[in-house]
């Protein structure tokens, strides 16, 4: 029998609500389930996607780090000091995420919360042992901490550390049980790694299966923004109508009446190739199923985002 409260939160880094025109790669790849530009703000059955604020009245570009603390924490993380942060959380926005961020807080409601991404070879050293937030947001490492990686210590990175849980690695990911960022693992076997191929459909399984084990499953998915940097149009339009497959086939096994699925993002970026770079664009809120219009009602701007979810499960 399904959980009463059983969510799929699926982050696309990346992804805002950009114009319904050629420059638009979700527009190109006509896609039904990320129909990201207006007029076409809906999915297939009919449930309405939004467009919430991602700049919190802050001039200037949204970016990942204090976005996706305001999306994480519901804190307009942007406000402090009356600037967007790019990258990775700075002090101060660690010291946000240890005291409140939505893995913690579920945590603290005993809901069976998991982050469902995998660091591969790697997972290890994002426990405790290796590194730990101070409680004025300093990170501490232990001297095997890999180096390259202490300037890339991310937002879900500093949730994970805040919450104690330790992140998947490539034996789960063999197992079927956690998926890497880039969840065709294609990357990771381009570095050495020998990891089983995943499809949009198989990766969709994999995050079905797991919501069925826990209340709250969170994925993380940046290949979105990535592209959006560096990519040539025509693969950017690939990625998308591989993730629109992805995301058709999760809710073709989902229970509407029981289940939540959201989807949303930090800023804008994908959606308007012309600029190359973050957008000012609203970004997209989807909310289907069993609290969807609840959220739909409640979520107006990034930072809305936790409060509301916490509200569903207080």
């Amino acid at each position: 029998m399904a959980i009463m409260k059983q969510m799929i939160f699926l982050f696309v880094d990346g992804c805002g609500v950009g114009r319904a025109d050629a420059g638009n790669p979700f527009f190109t790849a006509k896609s039904k389930y990320l129909p990201f530009w207006p007029g076409a703000m809906a999915l297939p059955d009919g449930t309405p996607i939004t467009a919430i604020d991602a700049t919190l009245g802050i001039p200037g570009p949204p970016q990942s780090a204090s976005g996706q603390t305001a999306l994480f924490c519901g804190v307009k993380a942007a406000a402090i000091a009356n600037r967007h942060r790019n990258g990775y959380p700075d002090q101060v926005l660690r010291s946000i995420i240890l005291k409140k961020n939505l893995l913690s807080e579920l945590q603290k409601k005993e809901v069976p919360a998991r982050f469902l991404n995998a660091y591969p070879v790697f997972e290890d050293y994002f426990s405790s042992k290796y590194i730990a937030i101070n409680p004025d947001g300093r990170l501490w490492f232990s001297t095997l901490f890999p180096e390259r990686f202490k300037r890339m210590v991310s937002v879900t990175s500093c949730m994970l550390l805040a919450s104690g849980q330790k992140p998947f690695g490539a034996a789960d990911i063999r197992r079927k049980k956690a998926l890497y960022q880039d969840y065709s693992n294609r990357q990771l076997n381009e570095k050495g790694l020998s990891l089983p191929e995943f499809s949009p459909q198989q990766a969709a399984d994999i995050i079905y299966n797991a919501s069925r084990c826990f209340e709250f499953i969170l994925y993380e998915y940046f290949q979105t923004d990535l592209y959006a940097h560096r990519r040539p149009f025509a693969e950017c339009v690939g990625l998308i109508r591989e993730l629109d497959t992805l995301v058709g086939a999760l809710l073709s096994r989902l229970d509407k009446k029981n289940d939540t699925l959201i989807l949303t993002s930090d800023h804008g970026n994908l959606e308007d190739f012309c600029l190359r770079g973050h957008s000012r664009n609203p970004v997209p809120f989807l909310a289907w199923g069993r609290h969807g219009g609840f959220l739909r009602k409640k979520v107006k701007s990034l930072s809305d985002v936790v409060p509301a979810l916490l509200e569903l499960f207080s």
